[in-house]
């Protein structure tokens, strides 16, 4: 009986061994498989990762040269303002500067004017100045004699003397403005239309007067003005309208030109 059911025994732990081998090599197999998973899963996540890196570090770059070259343009407009506040810094102490010489040039003529002027009557001859220019008024019994626009004798020696002045001046402009009083022309109406002609008239004549004497044409301007600009001045013992018969010289020296001999003698 023993002898019967040894081998029995022996079948039955070979069977056992190789059902447990069996699940073993299963459960390794199992095993392997969801590890292969996990690591593709893993490695998937890994690339997608590098992938995101790779857009975020290329993004980053892109935005750094579109900072730099902001801040390049920056520098750029920066060192731009800088040159353009320089320039307006030289260009205000030029202006200055010519102001400057200007209003000497300006006392400079009107001593001249006075000088060659000092045998004529005060109430005849005024200055003033308005927007930086010297206007030297003559009324008009200095020049012509009443309601007529050709010289007297005098006069032609007075626009002689002016001329002198002005020579020593070829870059001031000078604006030769006629005026009249507000009396309707009677006497020589068959030579003057009305007062707008008459002052015309007579800054044309002082005008050619002063070509005659050599000032050049280029410096200077005819105009009139009627009795449209009053100078609101009352001479005492004259008559009231005397001074707005009258011829202006309006003298503006080139504060530019002026500027250039300046810095031609400093140099």
């Amino acid at each position: 009986m023993v002898a019967f059911h040894q081998p029995v025994k022996m079948y039955s732990m070979k069977m056992n061994f190789k059902h447990l081998l069996s699940l073993f090599l299963l459960a390794g197999l199992l095993s392997s498989c969801v590890s292969s998973k996990k690591y593709k899963s893993l490695q998937e996540e890994y690339d997608a990762a590098q992938m995101a890196h790779k857009k975020r570090l290329e993004m980053l770059k892109s935005e750094l040269s579109e900072t730099q070259k902001e801040v390049a343009n920056l520098k750029g407009e920066a060192s731009r303002l800088k040159a353009e506040a320089m320039n307006a810094k030289k260009d205000a102490a030029s202006a200055l500067e010519m102001q400057k010489l200007k209003e000497k040039e300006i006392a400079n003529i009107k001593m001249q004017i006075k000088k060659a002027f000092s045998g004529l009557d005060d109430p005849n001859l005024h200055f003033t100045t308005k927007n930086g220019h010297l206007i030297l008024s003559l009324t008009d019994n200095v020049l012509f004699r009443k309601g007529r626009a050709d010289l007297s004798r005098s006069g032609r020696d007075v626009v002689a003397t002016l001329a002198d002045v002005f020579k020593k001046h070829p870059d001031m402009r000078i604006l030769v403005m006629g005026h009249t009083d507000s009396d309707r022309i009677r006497r020589t109406r068959y030579l003057y239309k009305d007062n707008w002609d008459l002052s015309v008239a007579r800054a044309a004549t002082v005008v050619r007067d002063l070509l005659k004497d050599g000032v050049p044409a280029a410096q200077m301007t005819a105009a009139g003005r009627a009795d449209l600009d009053k100078m609101g001045i009352v001479v005492e013992g004259k008559d009231a309208n005397a001074i707005e018969r009258r011829v202006d010289f309006v003298l503006d020296p080139d504060a530019e030109a002026l500027y250039k001999v300046y810095k031609g003698m400093k140099k």
